[in-house]
């Protein structure tokens, strides 16, 4: 019985094995899934590798590198471009032809972001670009992405998952829907969320038959990108905004797993209110193999711990939130009663609310409980074929964080340091047995 390859396959096979016969080096193709700041410290980590000629070996092919970036943003600047002028969100791709453009002071520009109290206010250079030339090419965003990677002297490829108008939901385990990508992580209900998926944007090009499971369709781009890569990396970033709204999308989850790629997922150093409350490496690990039932060959994880200052910060803000939330509904209930006596029901619901609400806070109040850690004896991703990967991967850092309009505040965060990450990933590159023959 002969079990035939698809036709690209063989043709990368007896490339590669034509360069070793030769004693030529291949470069990795890496594919990078994800979003937000997550992603663009990754690939920041990687091109600065590359360009500072570290890579004397060629490990890595930037040219060939591929940004795979969600596109469900619909907040700040991306959502109001969005509602105006009907397009997909340009904030991420922004972001990331920023990370990887060689023309920095024009890269610097793309991200001015306007102060002033009007209409542009709020908006960044780029973003403004991207929806012109969006418009110009009419309506085509991949021309658009691509034209502005010529203009910045981008490296590699940024590709949108999906070309689908959209909107991310989140379900929680109450069986709560919320709707909004922005609106998960602050939503008032706190319950858990148990699964994301998309449903068509209303006044976008994507329509559905209402008695119908919408199925969002990969982009062939990413599809393609995600085929050829020898390498995926999926993270850092939100896993809930940010990593699975690239991994419930038809066509892209199906590619991985018939990939013969090294698959490693980057996990978050730090939880994430509203979405990762409490959760150690393993549940963020399920809550992908849950969505996607992807191969992890490797996830890497920090083991260093944060200073002490920003885990108080952290705690403090987490703190506000919930008393803030028990408030409100304190004030709900007592409204309630001075009303009439008829929604004494209600009112108890509400104190059950409180109550739990209380012990979450108690919760939060545990430092250790912010930052992501390991233990390897109670985890044990490796019984499940799973290599964690343990390294110093943090830096802290200070990030302005922007309102709906005007400004911002500026905030001290932990977030993966990009040289630390990407010197983590070329050891897992030069020591697996499968690359070793390329490197």
């Amino acid at each position: 019985m002969f079990i035939f390859a698809e036709p690209l396959t063989c043709y990368r096979l007896i490339v590669k094995m034509s360069a070793i016969q030769f004693g030529e080096i291949m470069a990795l193709k890496l594919a990078c899934i994800g979003g937000g700041s997550g992603l663009s410290a990754l690939l920041s980590g990687i091109k600065h590798y590359a360009d500072l000629e570290k890579d004397k070996n060629h490990l890595i092919d930037l040219d060939s590198l591929a940004a795979i970036v969600t596109v469900s943003d619909d907040g700040g600047s991306s959502g109001r471009l969005v509602e105006e002028f009907d397009m997909l969100p340009p904030g991420d791709i922004r972001r990331l032809l920023f990370t990887l453009s060689d023309a920095d002071e024009l890269a610097g520009l793309f991200e001015y972001r306007f102060s002033s109290n009007g209409e542009l206010g709020g908006h960044t250079v780029g973003n403004l670009l991207l929806t012109a030339l969006t418009e110009q090419f009419e309506g085509n965003f991949p021309k658009a992405i691509q034209a502005a990677s010529r203009l910045l002297s981008v490296r590699g490829q940024i590709i949108p998952v999906t070309l689908d108008y959209t909107v991310l939901c989140a379900e929680l385990t109450d069986g709560e829907i919320v709707r909004g990508e922005s609106t998960i992580p602050v939503r008032e209900n706190r319950e858990p969320i148990n699964r994301v998926f998309f449903e068509p944007r209303e006044n976008g090009k994507t329509h559905h038959a209402p008695d119908k499971i919408y199925e969002c369709q990969a982009h062939e781009g990413a599809v393609e990108a995600l085929f050829n890569a020898d390498v995926i990396i999926i993270g850092p970033g939100s896993l809930y905004t940010s990593i699975m709204p690239n991994l419930v999308i038809k066509g892209v989850v199906e590619t991985i797993q018939r990939s013969d790629a090294i698959k490693i997922y980057v996990c978050n150093v730090m939880t994430q209110p509203g979405e990762t409350d409490g959760y150690a490496v393993t549940d963020h690990v399920n809550a992908i193999l849950d969505h996607a039932k992807i191969p992890l060959n490797y996830v890497v994880v920090n083991n260093q711990p944060a200073p002490t200052e920003i885990m108080q910060e952290y705690v403090r803000k987490e703190l506000v939130s919930q008393l803030t939330r028990i408030r409100s509904l304190a004030e709900e209930g007592l409204s309630m009663l001075y009303e009439d006596t008829q929604h004494l029901m209600d009112v108890l619901n509400l104190a059950k609310d409180i109550s739990s609400l209380s012990v979450e806070t108690m919760q939060v109040a545990d430092a250790s409980k912010v930052q992501v850690s390991y233990n390897r004896e109670q985890e044990n991703l490796e019984a499940q074929g799973i290599q964690v990967v343990e390294a110093d991967l943090i830096r802290d850092m200070v990030v302005t964080e922007f309102g709906t309009w005007l400004g911002g505040v500026q905030m001290n965060v932990i977030r993966h340091d990009p040289e630390k990450l990407v010197r983590s990933l070329v050891k897992i590159f030069r020591n697996h047995p499968k690359l070793q023959e390329s490197v």
